[in-house]
């Protein structure tokens, strides 16, 4: 590669990455449709409740942003409990004037729902590893402010276990929420 072409590559590269980052920090309503295939049956669930989460869009190409995403969910169905911490990579983008900023985000971590322990010992989460799809649409309300509009997701709790194998389980979800913007 010629010094010439180097050169307009790295004015290039800083030209598009701006001197600050945006941060953003939600929270979520959800519900999350859980099932595990069984012997001859399906065991499902359907799980409500808060998420929260921060962003944090390191990268910025004209209208369209890179950040990473870490997000957790505290989730309940009949006595039984779903939570999950998750961390991912995140694009979106700003669509030229108008108030929508539409996302895509890829996401792995700990999940798990809640059984109760041997002979009244309490909860225990069966922790294990999650991966997610999902995408999403905020809508700038107030400066700084946006509402999250929708977001869909699918994803996978891995069979991984300490104990017996266990089955694979899908999750199906969706949610509304608010984002702070931090200037």
């Amino acid at each position: 590669m010629s010094l010439s072409r180097l050169t307009l590559l790295l004015a290039v590269a800083i030209i598009a990455v701006p001197i600050h980052a945006q941060v953003g920090i939600y929270g979520k309503s959800d519900v999350t449709h859980f099932s595990v295939p069984s012997n001859n049956f399906e065991s499902t669930a359907t799980y409500y409740g808060p998420g929260a989460g921060i962003y944090y869009d390191f990268l910025h190409l004209g209208p369209v942003s890179l950040g990473a995403d870490l997000r957790g969910d505290f989730l309940y169905s009949n006595g039984q409990k779903y939570r999950s911490v998750l961390g991912g990579l995140r694009l979106a983008v700003k669509v030229p004037a108008t108030p929508i900023r539409p996302y895509v985000q890829g996401s792995v971590g700990d999940g798990g729902p809640s059984h109760s322990g041997l002979n009244g010992s309490g909860t225990i989460y069966s922790n294990k590893f999650q991966y997610e799809v999902l995408g999403g649409l905020d809508v700038s309300i107030f400066p700084h402010v946006e509402w999250r509009v929708a977001e869909f997701g699918y994803g996978r709790v891995s069979g991984i276990s300490s104990g017996a194998p266990a089955p694979k389980g899908s999750l199906v979800f969706g949610g509304t929420g608010i984002v702070v913007r931090l200037p």
